[in-house]
């Protein structure tokens, strides 16, 4: 059974449906997975956050915001969601179906942090947290050892190369604050369309900010 496999027991069993629904199974969206995916993503970022910070107090922000990065891709998720057979519980329509896009790393990614939000709403934050511990945890500190930092501007560089033959273009929009304590905003374009929006202490930290908007936004459309 799936709980066996995530190692929760829903008290609401519907919610654990709903997050295994992709919309292609429901006429109606609110049936599908794709708000809970959409609370599951915040509920993940906030626990990480927290198990970087409890577990790691001596790095400083800058660095646990790239290794958060790193432990929350879609590779990192689809992995885990392989893991735990999440392809075999995914319900879709029948022509996706045999298409296959059971097996689509965002579609795995999705219904994992569709999993995250239903446990939220089923048993608190802490039941959650709990679940994305047991899920990332050892990823984390594997990341953390090996020094491996997630660049979303080489990420985002790739994507559009391959995608859209070009690179992306970045534009400083604004600057606000006195000399020595600015925030600089940030806009990344692909083919003169706006993808991303970022802000930071430097430019280049408003850029990584802008393609990493970017990038979720390009991943979730499968480019």
């Amino acid at each position: 059974m799936i709980e066996e496999r995530i190692g929760y027991s829903f008290k609401n069993r519907e919610l654990l449906k709903r997050a295994l629904t992709h919309r292609s199974f429901v006429k109606d969206r609110k049936l599908s997975n794709e708000q809970l995916e959409f609370l599951g993503d915040a509920v993940l970022e906030l626990a990480i956050t927290e198990f970087l910070i409890s577990n790691f107090p001596d790095i400083d922000e800058g660095k646990l915001s790239k290794i958060r990065a790193a432990s929350v891709n879609t590779k990192t998720l689809a992995a885990i969601g392989r893991k735990l057979k999440l392809p075999e519980y995914i319900l879709v329509g029948r022509s996706e179906q045999k298409e296959g896009i059971v097996n689509n790393d965002h579609i795995i990614e999705n219904t994992f942090e569709a999993i995250v939000g239903a446990i939220y709403l089923d048993g608190g934050f802490e039941k959650a947290k709990r679940f994305v511990e047991n899920m990332l945890g050892e990823t984390v500190k594997k990341i953390v050892a090996n020094g491996i930092i997630f660049d979303y501007k080489t990420y985002l560089q790739e994507i559009t190369q391959k995608a859209f033959s070009c690179l992306p273009e970045y534009v400083i929009v604004k600057e606000e604050g006195e000399e020595h304590n600015k925030t600089f905003y940030c806009d990344v374009y692909i083919n003169s369309v706006k993808y991303g929006s970022g802000c930071g202490k430097s430019k280049k930290e408003a850029e990584k900010n802008a393609a990493r908007e970017a990038v979720k936004k390009l991943e979730k459309r499968d480019v």
